[in-house]
């Protein structure tokens, strides 16, 4: 108890210095914290909106599909993707097995003399299964609808409120330009994915009914493909290809992880984490030199103190251990700073940024934490020795 009062006391009387000397923590910290509470907050984001088997679900598109600069960018199409081929490479494909193909249209979006705007996009009932969304009440698109081109809408979560002023407008029409479809189910709430897209304003209609209904084409926009296992992607890509290409006669499209095209912002996350490690590994260095400075004065301002500890049975480990806590004291406090900085920043952002659910970077405060008191006590090893290193009838002598 007289060993941290002594501490605090000398803290209290030096709050300069001392404030100096736990900047650079603070900014270590702060920086580290920040950094994986971000990416840790996108790769749950990822994560969600890729579904519990997004990590190993296929999409092919027509034409030349790369990721460049952070964005996707379709350098070529072909309108040569048709329904019947998703079919074809469920039965035919045995590390396939399941597949939605997918038409994306832009009809006017209304009911009730209110327009909106929302992201039309025609899929199977696989599509349910292949992205781990559901609907919230009601139910998806089923087998049936697709086989009869059925006029039936599944909507998500802010169309029914827009346009409804209800949680589940089950029943109701919505129109797409002139044409009623009636509402058969509600999806959960999701949010914004990883692209930026708001998965909450989209309306699914039947696969049929967007090709044929909609746009009269016979070609479709791409195709979701789920493999039987994630060990087995390599070889659902092989035969996807493969059998494309025999279809085809040559290759006018590109079968890519879904996981890769969403991502679109790993690019920029990389960048963003190698300037984040290189700040917190400067500031951490700074911090740590701070404390080595600030302690190592210390020493030579208190050889008074120590003299008189050491006269009245202060054992030398005793010394030791006191200017070894006062290193590690001066760390956590600037860990503090920088962990409650970070925290609160991670936590507006992924609220401004609609990332649910709030990420809290829990793992990036624990390694932080641990960096910053290890190095306050690896600060705090020579000031402690050299604190060690004076007998008491010397200092004493010198008064």
């Amino acid at each position: 108890m007289i060993e941290l009062e002594t501490i605090i006391k000398y803290f209290g009387s030096n709050k300069k210095r001392v404030i100096l000397s736990v900047i650079g923590i603070a900014i270590g910290v702060f920086s580290l914290t920040l950094m994986m509470g971000i990416t840790g907050a996108m790769k749950n984001k990822v994560k969600q909106s890729l579904g519990e088997l997004g990590s190993q679900v296929l999409v092919v598109t027509p034409g030349d599909v790369k990721v460049m600069g952070g964005r996707v960018l379709q350098l070529t199409f072909y309108p040569t993707l048709k329904l019947k081929e998703a079919k074809m490479l469920e039965e035919k494909c045995p590390s396939i097995i399941a597949t939605s193909p997918f038409k994306k249209v832009s009809p006017n979006v209304h009911a009730k003399g209110k327009s909106i705007e929302a992201s039309v996009i025609g899929v199977n009932e696989k599509y349910e299964l292949i992205t781990d969304f559901h609907p919230e009440c009601g139910r998806f698109i089923k087998k049936s609808d697709v086989e009869n081109i059925s006029q039936v809408a599944v909507i998500g979560k802010n169309v029914a409120e827009e346009l409804y002023k209800k949680r589940c407008p089950v029943g109701e029409t919505i129109f797409l330009f002139n044409a009623p479809y009636r509402i058969v189910g509600v999806m959960e709430p999701k949010g914004t994915d990883a692209s930026g897209k708001n998965l909450d304003d989209m309306v699914f209609i039947p696969i049929t009914s967007a090709v044929k209904r909609i746009s009269n084409v016979d070609y479709i926009d791409g195709m979701y493909i789920l493999p039987i296992s994630e060990s087995k992607m390599k070889e659902a890509m092989e035969e996807a290809e493969s059998l494309l290409l025999k279809l085809h006669g040559k290759k006018d499209f590109t079968v890519s992880a879904y996981e890769d095209l969403i991502n679109v912002q790993k690019q920029a996350m990389d960048i963003f984490t190698i300037l984040s490690i290189t700040v917190a590994v400067i500031a951490f260095s700074v911090g740590g030199l701070g404390i080595l400075a600030v302690m190592t004065l210390s020493v030579y301002e208190r050889l008074i103190e120590i003299g008189i500890r050491r006269a009245f049975g202060a054992r030398k480990r005793d010394i030791f251990k006191q200017f070894l806590i006062e290193s590690a004291l001066l760390s956590l406090s600037g860990s503090a700073v920088g962990v409650v900085l970070a925290t609160a920043l991670v936590i507006v952002i992924s609220k401004f940024a609609h990332w649910q659910p709030i990420y809290f970077p829990l793992k990036g405060i624990i390694i932080s934490s641990s960096l910053s008191i290890g190095i306050g006590l690896i600060a705090g090893i020579y000031p402690a020795m050299r604190a060690t290193s004076f007998e008491p009838k010397e200092i004493l002598r010198e008064v």
